[in-house]
């Protein structure tokens, strides 16, 4: 019997070894819960590529909670790049010759829903909220530019924390995003 329990956690284990979800529990009131979700789905090493191109994906109907979208559009492609070009092999001054796609977009669960995340994305980290209480997501997705084959996926989400500053707010969007890229190399 223990050889068959043995089996059958080995068996999960391998089964689960290529996705990361972290959820991070609300340790003080001020803090709002945040879920991450990360899977590659090709092997790849992000040193083999020189370059990004960015793809953002915009709902169409306006978001409630980004009165200003195309600065947070702004300000969290400019974190996608800081996180990952720290890690790649950009040759400064120098047309990339094997870029890496990265499609995002940022909405909240007043225009996206879990539904419709999974269906468009094919995930979600199901983060649960309390009634009354706004989600926001941040999806990611890395292409190989020369093929169009879909290398990895992330999701982060996390509830809305009223009285932050623009300041506090880009800071967990930055956090949540650095988690989600912390598996790559």
């Amino acid at each position: 019997m223990r050889t068959i329990t043995v089996a059958v956690l080995a068996a999960v284990s391998l089964a689960l070894a290529g996705c990361v979800s972290v959820t991070i529990p609300q340790e003080k009131p001020q803090v709002a819960p945040l879920s991450i979700t990360s899977s590659p789905l090709h092997r790849f090493s992000l040193t083999n590529f020189d370059g990004l191109i960015f793809e953002p994906i915009i709902p169409e109907e306006a978001d409630p909670m980004f009165p200003n979208r195309q600065g947070v559009y702004q300000n969290i492609e400019v974190e996608i790049a800081r996180q990952l070009s720290a890690k790649m092999n950009i040759i400064p001054d120098q047309l990339p010759l094997a870029p890496l796609i990265v499609r995002y977009g940022i909405a909240s669960d007043s225009t996206v829903s879990d539904a419709e995340l999974v269906r468009f994305f094919g995930t979600t980290p199901g983060l649960v909220t309390e009634p009354g209480q706004e989600k926001l997501t941040i999806a990611i997705a890395l292409i190989r530019a020369n093929t169009g084959d879909p290398l990895w996926k992330g999701v982060a989400q996390g509830t809305v924390v009223s009285g932050l500053t623009h300041e506090m707010r880009l800071a967990r969007a930055e956090a949540a995003i650095a988690r989600m890229f912390s598996s790559l190399k």
